[in-house]
């Protein structure tokens, strides 16, 4: 009964970013001012800072700090229901850049791939230098990835190619990284030896718990060959 209440949970959740990100695309895609849009644009990430200003030890000031910016909001409503769209380009390119930075600086001589990081979460060190070569080498595609989306943003954004820009923020964006996750698990079980293979759901799990996980053997891992 708790599975199919986590389930259920989490096809609501699905269904409702779904439609979330219809709604920008939808908004966005015209180019044009709009209160509904703003509102869409706003309102979500007002709703997810309030539950966290809620949920936070230092409730009160936190909860003061977002009344302050919901107050600012208000203040500047019209300029925001002209050009809401910097909401989305802002959250999408900065996002972006920041996972693109992260991921490479790793990637500097003498460092440790940030996935050879995880993948320690999973194998115990010392991990074997094959492994290290894959997770380096998949540490930069995931660097290239994530400034490609970054550029293509700001390219798209600021030579006026709204409609464009407007489908790679919201509906390509997540359709984009699902396959990136895809076509990098059938590399992994193309070139890496079953035995030293980072199984897909223990090294979310590990990453997600924050402690050693084992290893999955082909027979245990449950995602598709």
């Amino acid at each position: 009964m708790a599975a199919c209440l986590r389930i259920g949970r989490s096809l609501l959740i699905g269904a409702a970013v779904l439609a979330w990100l219809l709604l920008a695309y939808l908004t966005t895609a015209p180019g044009e001012p709009s209160t509904f849009g703003a509102l869409v644009a706003v309102l979500p990430y007002m709703a997810i800072a309030l539950a966290m200003a809620w949920r936070s030890r230092s409730r009160a000031p936190a909860l003061a700090l977002w009344a302050a910016v919901a107050a600012a909001i208000w203040w500047q409503w019209t300029r925001i229901e002209a050009r809401f769209e910097w909401i989305y380009f802002i959250q999408h390119f900065g996002t972006f850049a920041l996972l693109a930075v992260g991921f490479g600086r790793s990637l500097a001589p003498g460092g440790e791939a940030l996935i050879t990081r995880l993948s320690l979460l999973v194998h115990e060190a010392p991990l074997p230098a094959a492994l290290v070569r894959y997770t380096r080498g998949v540490t930069l595609a995931w660097t290239l990835f994530f400034g490609t989306m970054c550029l293509s943003s700001a390219l798209l954004f600021f030579l006026g190619y709204t409609q464009a820009w407007s489908l790679l923020v919201t509906l390509l964006t997540p359709a984009l990284t699902v396959a990136m996750f895809a076509a990098e698990y059938r590399v992994r079980l193309a070139v890496l030896p079953a035995a030293i293979r980072p199984g897909l759901v223990a090294t979310i799990r590990a990453v997600t718990r924050g402690h050693k996980a084992r290893p999955e053997t082909p027979d245990s891992c449950i995602c598709p060959r």
